[in-house]
């Protein structure tokens, strides 16, 4: 316990004379991180406006504020932001196989639709955020409140749009840290032609969830490793057209035990995940147009032990290899038009769908191997379109709408439902005065439903009736910057009909279509103190609830509305610059948290920071530290049964070199 008193201790004394020496961890001549009263953004409405000017509530991330978090990917980087909940399945916001982590917006769990320079990255449901190193970002934009008018399915809790770099500095860094960590990266520009490359390592970390949520119960699971591994690269042909190309792997070995039996190993199993996406872009302010080809292969490689009612032995029951092959190709063109002071915008997708999934298992006792193959298929096209009207000097409309439908939809020859949905939106934008606007805006979203949930693959059971998810969303907000002040205030309500949710049935995990529905509100502040200090911080109130008809085991229960995920949210951050020293602290809350179970058990409040301090002993070095998690707390990342934990206190110490 005296131990432990000194630590924290210690640690208070390190944040305490961070605030009276320095702040965020930057890498080039001492630059402060700024908080810019209103920034420029793409996103909300395809053009860039100031966020003034912007009928939408949206928060932009800066490489330089991503930086500030001590983060390594943009998964951990993200649960700073406003409105946002962290989910995972193991620390550092790794993934695990199909489990993948989660960003939650506005309490949406399946509703947050992830951009790379404006193409989607989400296929069958998932993204990997734990992917994406902080190093290949210019900056991330993000639009809380459904998307889907402008961007198509999944966009009904944000967007979230990753911007790459264009141009890069001439860098390379190493860092190390405890529990085996380890991260190295390295950026080049010559002429029109820029890359770079990041990797990082976490070492073994064991008893990251609570056996008391395992299935079976007193199941828990260990880490091994895990690896990432990002290479990007650009080619600027001229100012209007370039190409870009990304290619990720990741890896993370777990080892499943059981308490129960003196932790008796359960399974061993590797999960890799390979991402190829390749882009060109066209823009010459009035068209646009983007041609990308998207892939990921997931692989699971697992050794299961063999099992008499609640005992393990050492010996092997079964080898399996399983895994999809996602691969997207999609062509977006959009064309612009100034009509007088009004603005037009015509545009269309076209996407073609395909997913590969194979299994082959191996049954040691019987020597017999069983091979499943599916091959999925599904076209989209959509045709959206948006009328800027301008009333006044001080007011505007926006109209915009949306037709996306499905056509092609079939597992090996099996045809499944297509489907088409109509979005519409309206916003209403007065600006009181060149500091100062106020908005209000309604539309709808959707969601299709992936080729798993229809069709089935694996321990999942196919629904061939399920229905799309809709949502009817309505927001008002004001935004004012005063002195050095920026006020960001949004009040919304949404519904969503048939959100798709899943259910563990007799035969495997099946889904259906429940309601879900949220009221909250939103107030943030970002604060210029000095030339030296910036601050930033936020509330949010809100009231996720579910409509349950079923347990989360398929049972029948009486229909009502139930709690779920965290009701408060807070942030928080400092960053100070003087001479050569930097540094930031950052925090994140979320209370009144319920569990995505019929029950609707209470959680405990998570409580994430951390800590980022920098030296610059020359022009072109820099010597950091970055801590995680400096309260060293036990926080579930997790709302299911299963409870999965963070990292304990964990820090990385590295250098920078700049040429």
């Amino acid at each position: 316990m005296q131990r432990k008193t000194k630590i924290n201790s210690l640690m208070i004394m390190t944040i305490v004379g961070i605030g009276l020496l320095g702040g965020t961890a930057l890498a080039a001549e001492n630059e402060v991180v700024e908080y810019e009263l209103d920034p420029m953004m793409v996103t909300a409405q395809r053009v860039e406006k100031n966020d003034l000017d912007t009928p939408a509530a949206v928060e932009v991330l800066t490489n330089k504020k991503l930086v500030a978090t001590g983060a390594i990917n943009l998964q951990e980087a993200l649960k700073f932001a406003t409105g946002i909940s962290y989910q995972a399945q193991g620390p550092k916001g790794i993934s695990q196989g199909t489990m993948n982590s989660k960003i939650v917006i506005r309490g949406v769990e399946k509703g947050t639709l992830v951009l790379i320079d404006g193409v989607p990255l989400n296929q069958s449901g998932r993204y990997n955020l734990d992917n994406i190193p902080i190093e290949m970002i210019e900056k991330v934009e993000i639009v809380r409140g459904g998307g889907s008018v402008l961007y198509g399915s999944e966009a009904t809790g944000g967007v979230i749009n990753i911007i790459t770099k264009g141009k890069r500095k001439n860098t390379v860094s190493t860092s190390w840290g405890n529990y085996g960590q380890q991260s190295h990266t390295v950026n080049m520009q010559e002429g029109k032609l820029g890359f770079g490359y990041a990797y990082d390592k976490l070492g073994k970390v064991d008893n990251i969830s609570d056996p008391a949520g395992g299935k079976p119960v007193g199941n828990f699971y260990n880490i091994i490793r895990s690896e990432h591994n990002n290479f990007n690269a650009r080619y600027n042909f001229n100012d209007e057209l370039y190409l870009t190309h990304t290619y990720n792997k990741s890896n993370a070995h777990y080892v499943y035990k059981y308490q129960p039996q003196n932790n008796a190993v359960n399974k061993n199993v590797t999960y890799t995940v390979k991402e190829n996406m390749t882009q060109l872009h066209f823009d010459n302010k009035d068209v646009k147009a983007i041609l990308s080809y998207t892939e990921r292969k997931q692989n699971n490689y697992s050794k299961a032990n063999k099992k008499s009612g609640s005992t393990y032995y050492p010996e092997l029951a079964s080898i399996e290899n399983k895994g999809y092959n996602d691969k997207t190709v999609a062509l977006d063109v959009q064309k612009n038009w100034k009509l007088n002071k009004n603005l037009a915008i015509l545009g269309f997708n076209l996407q073609k769908d395909d997913c590969e999934y194979d299994q082959n298992k191996l049954t040691l006792s019987s020597n017999k191997t069983t091979i499943t193959n599916r091959d999925f298929k599904r076209n989209m096209y959509s045709v959206y379109g948006q009328y800027n009207y301008v009333l006044n000097t001080a007011s505007n409309l926006t109209f915009s709408a949306r037709e996306t439908w499905t056509a092609g939809t079939e597992a090996e020859g099996f045809s499944g439902q297509n489907y088409n949905k109509f979005t519409p939106e309206i916003a209403y934008l007065y600006k009181i005065n060149e500091e100062t606007s106020a908005y209000a805006k309604a539309g709808q979203s959707f969601m299709m439903p992936t080729f798993t949930q229809i069709f089935g693959s694996g321990n999942i059971i196919g629904t061939g009736d399920l229905k799309p998810q809709e949502g009817n969303h309505y927001e008002i907000g004001l935004k004012k910057n005063i002195n050095n002040h920026a006020w960001r205030l949004a009040l919304y309500n949404y519904k969503i009909k048939n959100s798709i949710e899943s259910k563990w049935g007799k035969e495997g995990v099946y889904y259906t279509n429940e309601d879900v529905k949220n009221t909250g509100i939103e107030l943030s502040c970002q604060i210029k103190m000095d030339e030296h200090l910036n601050g930033n911080w936020s509330v949010s109130y809100s009231n996720p609830q579910k409509y349950s008809t079923t347990t989360e085991y398929g049972d029948t229960t009486r229909p009502r509305w139930r709690d779920y995920y965290g009701r408060i949210q807070l942030t928080g951050g400092l960053t100070y610059t003087k001479d050569k020293w930097n540094g930031a602290v950052n925090a994140t809350f979320l209370g009144k948290r319920t569990r995505d179970v019929d029950a609707a058990d209470s959680m405990k409040p998570y409580l994430f920071t951390s800590l980022s301090v920098s030296y610059k002993p020359q022009k072109n070095s820099r010597i950091y530290l970055n801590v995680d998690n400096i309260l060293n707390r036990k926080d579930i990342t997790t709302t299911a049964t299963s409870s999965f934990y963070n990292l304990g206190r964990n820090f990385m110490v590295g250098y920078e070199y700049n040429f």
